[in-house]
Formats: structure tokens, sequence, C-alpha cells
């Protein structure tokens, strides 16, 4: 009978060191992205540039659109990446219209020049 008592407290304290490893080897969970999280995932061609700029024009519309983005994004209804252009012609078809700073390059002499510059150059020679 005291064989019995030993023979189940060591199943015991074997039962605990098994939960403590599995607890430790056990992944922690992730935490869920973010809305804006989730749709900069699928930016590309300058549209975290657009989402920026329609952060800083218009905060509380650009967080709605941003919502309503991640939730077709989790729903797997929109599924393809979306292109800057894509992006900002949803904010102007939303009448959210708003100027990113643009610039034209050029290649002058082996290097890239903004063209104004280039220009001036010319017009001074």
């Amino acid at each position: 009978m005291e064989e019995d008592a030993d023979l189940k407290l060591l199943e015991r304290r074997k039962l605990e060191e098994l939960r403590r490893r599995i607890k430790a080897a056990a992944p922690a969970p992730q935490k869920e992205k973010t809305d804006r999280q989730v749709v900069e995932a699928k930016l590309y061609d300058r549209g975290d540039e657009v989402l920026e700029a329609a952060y800083s024009f218009y905060p509380r519309e650009t967080e709605g659109l941003v919502k309503e983005l991640a939730t077709m994004i989790r729903e797997g209804r929109l599924t393809e990446n979306i292109a800057g252009g894509e992006l900002l012609s949803i904010f102007r078809q939303l009448g959210l219209r708003f100027r990113l700073k643009t610039s034209i390059r050029v290649m002058d002499q082996g290097k890239l020049v903004d063209l104004s510059e280039k220009l001036g150059r010319k017009n001074k020679e």
C-alpha cells in the first residue's frame, strides 16, 4: 500500500513536469494584425505613400476605408494586391482629394536628376 502511494506521487510529479515542458514549448499566441497592417500588407507601387498622405489629410475617413478594406481582405473578397494608383483612385471616387509629392527624374551623365534641375541647367547654357 505504501508503494502505491509512492508510485502515485512519482506519477503526479512526472505529469506536472510534462505539463510545464509543454507549456514552455508551446508557441506564444500571435497578436491579431490591426486593420491597417492587413491593408498595408496588400499595398504595392507607392500604396504606402498614398495611405500615409490620406491619413494626414483625412484621418477619420481613411480609417473607415481601411477598416472596410481589411474586412474584405479577411473575408477573402479581396485577394489581389492594391497598387498606389488604384488606392488613390478609390479615395478620389469617394470625393477625398489630396496631392502626393511627385517628381520626374531623368538620367543625366550617368546620374538620376530631377527634370526641373536638368532643364534649369540647359537654360543657363
